[in-house]
């Protein structure tokens, strides 16, 4: 007998491409099982729309597109993100009801195994599970305004027990949240999840949320091969891309190789033969090449808070798209 997952995503026209590997991934390690899809998005194109039920169509899996209304968290700060990584705080506004438990991916993933053993993780007492970030708790939770006796978690991958989690998770709850940390909010709806979810979050297994083999160690002569750790990969439930994306220009991460094979599987498997396997990507994925890309990396998020600070919302918004279409 087949189990049902349900499982949510949020996404707006730059990541559909990345979704539709996402979900390809998905569907071809979970074959046995029932995948009930609800994807957040506040405004997809006809073909866009296609290629993700193309991909549920083949795997005879199931796909609701829910369109969020543009006034959610319409003067929320977005920073270096858009408005739909917000849209997983809507849980108790657009999903379903009878719907108990629930599966939030980023679509910066790839999944690796069946999702069976995730899904069914037992909570215990606590509303959700998320994997706790590489960061100084004491720090963090301080910008948070939370004591520091306690973590701070990821939100790329997170299971919901939604019986608990509706009775404090609401749109409401989390514009008071944001309006309340003001200039502290620094990671959007990651910093909003942990101030609801406070002691209330289960540590999450690295082998359902696996950033760091997807990141490129300029200091570890095997990665400076390309080579990767085959039996931490195959113990591995899900791939996290969070560090650096492989189809970006500028990738500097670990692991491509596994992304590519479900974009070859996907809607958009055109893309790597005309883009991703031509000499010059073939060149870009060097490990010395990445070796340079990876400091370019790490001084991104500088680059990006002193743009926002001196130029104007309509001329950062303007660059912003140039570099995403014709750099990045």
């Amino acid at each position: 007998m087949q189990e049902e997952i349900n499982i949510l995503f949020s996404c707006d026209s730059n990541y559909v491409m990345p979704l539709c590997v996402c979900l390809t991934s998905i569907f071809d390690n979970n074959t046995n099982n029932k995948i009930n899809i609800y994807l957040l998005h506040s405004g997809l194109s006809e073909i866009e729309e296609k290629n993700i039920n193309n991909v549920a169509t083949k795997y005879n899996q199931t796909i609701n597109l829910i369109h969020v209304q543009k006034s959610y968290f319409s003067d929320a700060p977005a920073l270096r993100w858009s408005k739909e990584t917000y849209y997983r705080l809507l849980i108790n506004e657009l999903i379903p009801k009878n719907i108990d438990r629930l599966l939030y991916l980023d679509v910066d993933i790839i999944v690796n195994k069946p999702l069976n053993d995730l899904y069914n993780l037992d909570l215990g007492e606590y509303y959700i599970s998320a994997l706790l970030e590489n960061t100084d708790y004491k720090k963090t939770r301080a910008r948070l305004g939370l004591n520091q006796d306690g973590f701070y978690y990821q939100a790329g991958v997170l299971v919901f027990d939604l019986k608990k989690t509706r009775k404090i998770l609401s749109y409401d709850k989390s514009m008071e949240v944001i309006h309340k940390l003001g200039k502290n909010l620094t990671t959007v709806d990651q910093d909003v999840m942990n101030i609801i979810f406070d002691g209330k979050i289960k540590a999450l297994d690295k082998k359902f949320n696996n950033v760091s083999v997807t990141i490129f160690d300029g200091n570890n002569i095997d990665r400076l091969l390309n080579k990767i750790n085959k039996k931490e990969v195959l113990e591995t439930y899900i791939l996290h891309y969070a560090s650096s994306k492989p189809w970006n220009n500028l990738f500097s991460g670990s692991c491509e190789g596994i992304w590519y094979k479900y974009l070859k599987l996907s809607p958009y498997k055109n893309l790597y033969d005309e883009k991703f396997n031509t000499l010059k990507y073939k060149i870009l994925r060097t490990g010395l090449v990445k070796t340079f890309f990876y400091a370019y990396i790490d001084i991104t998020p500088f680059i990006n808070k002193i743009s926002v600070s001196m130029l104007s919302p309509h001329l950062y918004a303007s660059l912003k798209k140039f570099y995403r279409k014709y750099i990045k």
